[in-house]
């Protein structure tokens, strides 16, 4: 009997452990939580090409994993970021913005400055909350970048040529037009409620990662007050070119197609083939699918993405309505 089989003989997990019902989870489950999507998602960095191979062709699909880390006012997300910085010897950014991710031209020398989308390749880019307007050019640019991770425009400053290149990828400026194919894994802390947030930019970067709430005790701070380590980072050495055999991705297939708790959901039609893909990006770090891990999966972004524009609001008379925020700022 395969590891599917015997998962579905125990039937679906309710969803409430893996969303908001974050206080069913102890600090320890939380934290070996974190230090799984923080060691997935280093791992994932590593790999430069995944296929999932389909009757006649293999098709690539983005190898790269995104997390969200999402928890109230001094729940240490800094502290966490910091320590992963510190493990991958990578700085931790509080502030981001188009020209920050992409480069800029330095009107003084007329020389292109490469971003952070460059400077992280095959690595890390890790964000200490960021604050993009709606509907913005910096949205577009970020989602792009975090989805297939290239970038072309017209820059309104002509500056010197530039020509780098790593391996497959490379960052071109010639004529006032640059040209980036970069590749890196996100790690994003924030304190934003995601039910204060219904704009489509929003949903479509929290569809893009494996989104994971949580919260600490006061013991648990405690405890880091007096030293102690938040994280144990596992190292993964997958191959630089992942594919994915037919059999093995048709089981993941049927993995998901079998958690009946959501699969009539408005919300798993909306997240369905990122979901397939986020699992596939997993089975690629790990070299085998942890099925039990691949339902928490499952119901984070599921749970997430419910809370996505719904903010339940006390009334004058009691009462608790529901209001609708854009998040504008």
């Amino acid at each position: 009997m395969t590891r599917l089989q015997k998962d579905r003989e125990r039937g679906p997990i309710s969803p409430h452990l893996y969303g908001s019902e974050v206080g069913l989870k102890s600090v320890k489950e939380q934290l070996n939580d974190i230090s799984h999507l923080v060691s997935l998602t280093i791992g994932s960095s590593k790999i430069h090409e995944l296929t999932l191979r389909q009757r006649k062709e293999s098709i690539p699909i983005r190898p790269q994993i995104h997390v969200i880390l999402r928890a109230n006012t001094g729940s240490l997300k800094s502290t966490i970021l910091r320590e992963i910085g510190k493990h991958e010897g990578l700085p931790v950014l509080d502030e981001i913005t188009q020209a920050g991710l992409v480069g800029t031209v330095d009107s003084r020398v007329m020389q292109l400055i490469p971003g952070k989308a460059w400077e992280c390749r095959n690595k890390l880019l890790l964000l200490d909350e960021f604050r993009f307007r709606r509907q913005s050019d910096d949205w577009i640019v970020f989602l792009k970048l975090l989805e297939d991770q290239t970038y072309a425009r017209k820059l309104g400053l002509f500056s010197s040529k530039i020509d780098l290149s790593d391996g497959d990828l490379y960052l071109r400026q010639e004529n006032g037009q640059i040209e980036m194919k970069t590749r890196f894994a996100t790690i994003i802390a924030t304190m934003r409620d995601f039910r204060r947030y219904s704009n489509q930019e929003f949903k479509a970067f929290v569809n893009r990662c494996i989104p994971y709430e949580y919260k600490f005790t006061l013991d648990q701070l405690e405890n880091v007050a007096k030293g102690a380590h938040l994280l144990k980072i596992k190292e993964y050495h997958p191959d630089r070119q992942v594919e994915i055999g037919r059999s093995a991705y048709l089981e993941i297939l049927r993995f998901i197609r079998s958690r009946t708790v959501w699969r009539d959901s408005l919300t798993m039609q909306q997240n369905y083939l990122r979901i397939i893909g986020d699992l596939c990006r997993v089975y690629a770090v790990e070299g085998s699918m942890p099925w039990k891990f691949a339902e928490q999966v499952i119901g984070w972004k599921i749970n997430v993405y419910n809370q996505i524009g719904a903010y339940y609001r006390e009334s004058e008379r009691g009462k608790q309505t529901i209001t609708v925020e854009t998040g504008d700022e």
